[in-house]
């Protein structure tokens, strides 16, 4: 979700200081915001053209295929639509092309469709900073549903997904204790579905450990501490509001699909 945040600040970059709209100019502000696209187009329709001068724009449309967000993170697609975007042109240079709030004359709205492949995924799962969420994410909620038969400091090691396909996603992992080196295999697969747009809800959960089943009681709060996490609240902090509209998972690739409002950093 925090490309959210970088997209939709880049938006603004198609208010050049001279008042002009060029396409290439919200491409440039984007690519200089992740590491690299495989292929990127943006589009602004504006009609009629001479109302850029009052700081709006009717719709941009954003399109990307192979963006890496980071170098370890590939989103396969990316497709991003607006509605009518209005903005202080004097404000957003004296911001530095940032969308504050004191920037916008309405809060920037858009739809975003993301799909993944498992491939990348897993690629990025081996990166430090994945590795560092899981470890965040395991301290949380295992200790919290099951602090009597896991140490907290275990360390996530060798995590992998797989798409299972209708909305089901299997997560493979190893937990490692620093001390004596021993590793718990912990194998978990699970639906997954919508609660009222703001989190994603695990169904069904059903895991193992060093291939024993894991109790009913201990995946129930496994579930709910998990779903906690997987919403989107946490953007409001950045002047963000979404709401996730799909959530669908084949196995081919995995699909997101959320309603965003900008209302500017505070």
């Amino acid at each position: 979700m925090e490309l959210i945040a970088i997209l939709l600040s880049g938006i603004t970059a198609l208010f050049s200081f001279s008042g002009v709209v060029v396409d290439k100019n919200v491409e440039a502000a984007l690519l200089a915001r992740i590491d690299h696209a495989e292929q990127l187009e943006v589009r602004a329709d504006n009609a009629p053209n001479y109302q850029i001068i009052n700081g709006k724009i009717d719709k941009v449309r954003i399109a990307g295929r192979g963006l890496w967000v980071t170098k370890d993170l590939r989103i396969d697609t990316l497709d991003l639509e607006t509605d009518p975007i209005a903005v202080k042109l004097k404000q957003i240079q004296a911001d530095d092309n940032s969308p504050s709030a004191s920037a916008l004359q309405q809060p920037i709205q858009a739809a975003v469709k993301f799909k993944f492949n498992e491939a990348d995924l897993n690629n990025f799962l081996k990166s430090p900073e994945a590795i560092s969420r899981l470890q965040r994410i395991t301290t949380s909620t295992l200790g919290g549903a099951a602090s009597s038969s896991l140490n907290k400091d275990y360390q996530v090691t060798n995590p992998q997904i797989r798409f299972i396909g209708k909305d089901r996603l299997g997560i493979k992992a190893q937990l490692k204790d620093p001390g004596s080196g021993e590793t718990l295999a912990i194998d978990l697969e699970t639906g997954i579905r919508i609660d009222g747009g703001r989190k994603l809800q695990l169904i069904q959960p059903n895991a193992t450990v060093d291939g024993t089943q894991v109790p009913p009681f201990i995946l129930t709060g496994l579930a709910t501490g998990l779903s906690e996490r997987l919403n989107v609240d946490m953007l409001e902090q950045r002047g963000l509001t979404a709401r996730i509209l799909q959530f669908k998972v084949n196995p081919q690739q995995l699909e997101l699909a959320a309603f965003v409002r900008a209302t500017g950093s505070k």
